[in-house]
Protein backbone atom coordinates (compact mmCIF):
# COMPACT_ATOMS: atom_id res chain seq x y z
CA UNK A 1 0.00 0.00 0.00
CA UNK A 2 0.85 3.73 -0.34
CA UNK A 3 -0.42 5.28 3.01
CA UNK A 4 1.06 8.45 2.57
CA UNK A 5 -0.54 9.28 -0.38
CA UNK A 6 -1.79 12.90 1.18
CA UNK A 7 -2.67 10.37 4.09
CA UNK A 8 -5.90 8.87 3.03
CA UNK A 9 -3.46 5.88 0.65
CA UNK A 10 -4.05 4.04 -2.13
CA UNK A 11 -3.19 0.26 -2.96
CA UNK A 12 -1.66 -0.92 -6.16
CA UNK A 13 -2.00 -4.33 -7.31
CA UNK A 14 0.89 -6.41 -9.55
CA UNK A 15 0.51 -9.17 -11.43
CA UNK A 16 3.32 -11.65 -12.35
CA UNK A 17 4.10 -12.71 -16.20
CA UNK A 18 6.71 -15.08 -16.67
CA UNK A 19 9.27 -13.02 -14.77
CA UNK A 20 8.02 -9.84 -15.06
CA UNK A 21 5.68 -7.64 -13.29
CA UNK A 22 2.81 -5.41 -14.80
CA UNK A 23 0.92 -2.70 -12.35
CA UNK A 24 -2.47 -3.75 -12.81
CA UNK A 25 -4.38 -1.45 -11.00
CA UNK A 26 -4.48 1.13 -7.74
CA UNK A 27 -7.78 1.01 -5.65
CA UNK A 28 -8.78 3.86 -3.62
CA UNK A 29 -11.33 3.81 -0.46
CA UNK A 30 -14.53 5.08 -2.16
CA UNK A 31 -14.78 7.55 1.21
CA UNK A 32 -11.54 7.77 1.89
CA UNK A 33 -9.72 11.30 3.79
CA UNK A 34 -6.58 12.74 4.57
CA UNK A 35 -5.08 10.87 7.95
CA UNK A 36 -7.26 6.87 6.83
CA UNK A 37 -3.88 5.56 6.13
CA UNK A 38 -5.73 3.25 3.79
CA UNK A 39 -3.37 0.86 2.15
CA UNK A 40 -0.73 0.54 5.21
CA UNK A 41 -1.97 -3.19 5.41
CA UNK A 42 -2.78 -5.30 2.56
CA UNK A 43 -3.91 -9.09 2.33
CA UNK A 44 -4.68 -10.93 -0.88
CA UNK A 45 -6.36 -14.39 -1.20
CA UNK A 46 -7.37 -15.73 -4.96
CA UNK A 47 -9.57 -12.94 -6.30
CA UNK A 48 -9.68 -10.86 -3.22
CA UNK A 49 -7.94 -7.89 -1.50
CA UNK A 50 -8.80 -6.37 1.91
CA UNK A 51 -7.03 -2.92 2.44
CA UNK A 52 -6.84 -1.59 6.09
CA UNK A 53 -7.00 1.82 7.11
CA UNK A 54 -6.28 2.26 10.16
CA UNK A 55 -7.35 5.75 11.45
CA UNK A 56 -10.27 6.19 9.61
CA UNK A 57 -12.69 7.40 11.82
CA UNK A 58 -16.29 6.11 11.15
CA UNK A 59 -16.78 4.86 14.56
CA UNK A 60 -14.78 7.57 16.35
CA UNK A 61 -11.10 9.21 16.29
CA UNK A 62 -8.82 6.21 14.89
CA UNK A 63 -11.32 3.60 15.24
CA UNK A 64 -10.54 2.03 11.80
CA UNK A 65 -11.69 0.20 8.80
CA UNK A 66 -10.82 -2.48 6.28
CA UNK A 67 -11.76 -2.73 3.13
CA UNK A 68 -12.61 -5.37 0.52
CA UNK A 69 -11.89 -5.48 -3.62
CA UNK A 70 -12.56 -8.16 -5.99
CA UNK A 71 -11.54 -8.57 -9.26
CA UNK A 72 -13.17 -9.66 -12.55
CA UNK A 73 -10.93 -9.86 -15.29
CA UNK A 74 -8.25 -7.06 -15.10
CA UNK A 75 -10.80 -4.62 -12.96
CA UNK A 76 -10.71 -4.32 -9.26
CA UNK A 77 -13.42 -3.50 -7.47
CA UNK A 78 -15.25 -2.12 -4.03
CA UNK A 79 -17.19 -4.90 -2.06
CA UNK A 80 -17.54 -3.56 1.37
CA UNK A 81 -15.93 -1.51 3.95
CA UNK A 82 -15.58 -3.57 7.08
CA UNK A 83 -16.17 -1.89 10.32
CA UNK A 84 -15.89 -3.30 14.33
CA UNK A 85 -19.82 -3.55 15.37
CA UNK A 86 -18.68 -2.53 18.60
CA UNK A 87 -15.81 0.02 17.44
CA UNK A 88 -14.74 3.09 19.47
CA UNK A 89 -12.15 5.76 18.98
CA UNK A 90 -8.65 4.90 19.36
CA UNK A 91 -9.41 1.01 18.67
CA UNK A 92 -7.38 0.80 15.27
CA UNK A 93 -9.16 -1.73 13.71
CA UNK A 94 -7.84 -3.11 10.23
CA UNK A 95 -4.34 -2.58 11.16
CA UNK A 96 -3.77 -6.98 11.04
CA UNK A 97 -6.04 -8.87 9.02
CA UNK A 98 -6.15 -12.44 7.88
CA UNK A 99 -8.05 -13.51 4.86
CA UNK A 100 -8.65 -17.28 3.80
CA UNK A 101 -11.70 -18.70 1.66
CA UNK A 102 -14.60 -16.63 2.41
CA UNK A 103 -13.48 -15.71 5.92
CA UNK A 104 -11.82 -12.41 6.51
CA UNK A 105 -10.53 -12.08 9.94
CA UNK A 106 -9.67 -7.88 11.07
CA UNK A 107 -7.61 -7.51 14.59
CA UNK A 108 -8.62 -4.30 16.37
CA UNK A 109 -5.56 -3.98 17.81
CA UNK A 110 -6.51 -1.67 20.82
CA UNK A 111 -9.66 -1.93 21.99
CA UNK A 112 -10.22 -1.72 25.29
CA UNK A 113 -12.92 -4.09 26.07
CA UNK A 114 -10.64 -6.34 28.22
CA UNK A 115 -8.82 -3.60 29.70
CA UNK A 116 -6.36 -0.55 28.37
CA UNK A 117 -5.33 -2.14 24.57
CA UNK A 118 -6.13 -5.42 25.39
CA UNK A 119 -7.23 -5.58 21.37
CA UNK A 120 -9.96 -7.84 19.98
CA UNK A 121 -10.44 -9.84 16.70
CA UNK A 122 -13.54 -9.91 14.23
CA UNK A 123 -14.77 -12.77 11.81
CA UNK A 124 -16.63 -11.38 8.80
CA UNK A 125 -17.40 -14.30 6.51
CA UNK A 126 -18.56 -13.82 2.60
CA UNK A 127 -22.02 -15.70 2.29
Amino acid sequence: GAYFNGNSGSAHVFVRSGEDWKHQAKVLAPDGAAGDYFGASVAIYGDTIVVGAWYDDDNGSSSGSAHVFARSGEEWTHQAKLLAPDGAAGDVFGRRFAIYENSIVVVAQYDDDNGYGSGSAHVFVVG
